[in-house]
């Protein structure tokens, strides 16, 4: 019976009566009496299991990289993983045209609280299977989540057709420095690798004062990117001063409390760094 899942592999092991402990946790499963699996209800209560399975796996994960829901890398092997509620022909669709780009593509649901092993369960294997996809399930038991492989990627003769929008997903993936979008959210302001540009010369001038574009590159901004992103001042967060110095408009100091994670994890490297 799979249900002492992957996510387990590092903290638990079973004895010779057949129980799994959850070392963490003091959590004990048992063969023949499972617990009931909870309702999860939204998709992004599945990111977090998911980023630390990943993670646990070798792999440094993001979410939300261009239109991808979790897309994780573990040198140059691009695993792509697409989350929902229910599998449907819209996730198949949006999974098989990411094996356009990634190495290995899994679609991401939660594991039903009444979950059978049935005739119906293994027909849906055999299409993700025939198409090359995996399936990871996410389970929520009270407070602790599990994370089962239900179906590994299978290697498909598919060509890459979309070596460009690869190459834009790894641009993508190495330019942010942090993990701070929740997969599966919607109509949530995204950190997108341009944001957290602009988010650090925020902070740079609100840990500074006024400065030059030349002073900000200086202190750390992007050497390339700096002057562009403050003429162009796509947020509104930047005034420029008539002696050639920027500061904070009302918006750029309004972003550091919207953005307080990501500017306080910017005042943590700094301080680390110093």
């Amino acid at each position: 019976m799979r249900f002492f899942l992957s996510l387990f592999i590092q903290t638990v092991s079973p004895d010779k009566s057949g129980v799994c402990y959850n070392i963490a946790n003091t959590y004990l499963i048992c063969e023949k009496e499972l617990p009931v699996l909870e309702e999860i209800r939204y998709e992004r209560d599945m990111y977090e299991p998911l980023r630390e399975y990943l993670t646990g796996c070798g792999f440094e994960v993001r979410s939300e990289v261009n239109t991808c829901d979790l897309v994780a890398k573990r040198s140059d092997y691009l695993v792509v993983v697409e989350m929902k509620r229910h599998l449907s022909f819209d996730l198949l669709e949006q999974a098989v045209e990411r094996q356009s780009y990634a190495d290995a593509v899994y679609v991401c649901t939660p594991k039903p609280a009444g979950f059978k092993n049935d005739k119906k369960w293994r027909s849906k294997l055999r299409v993700l299977k025939r198409l090359g996809l995996g399936l990871l399930l996410v389970g929520k038991i009270g407070s602790l989540h599990l994370v089962e492989e239900a179906l590994a990627p299978e290697q498909v003769s598919l060509p890459r057709t979309s070596p460009k929008k690869r190459l834009a997903l790894c641009k993508e993936f190495a330019n942010r420095r942090l993990d701070l979008n929740t997969g599966g959210t919607h109509s949530v302001p995204l950190v997108t690798a341009y944001r957290e540009t602009a988010l650090y010369l925020v902070f740079l001038l609100d840990t500074h004062g006024p400065l030059a574009a030349k002073d900000l590159r200086r202190l750390g901004g992007h050497p390339r990117k700096t002057t562009p992103i403050l003429h162009a001042n796509y947020y509104g967060w930047f005034d420029k001063s008539s002696d050639k110095t920027f500061t904070l408009t009302d918006a750029g100091k309004a972003a550091l409390t919207e953005y307080a994670p990501l500017i306080r994890a910017f005042r943590e490297g700094d301080a680390a760094a110093e």
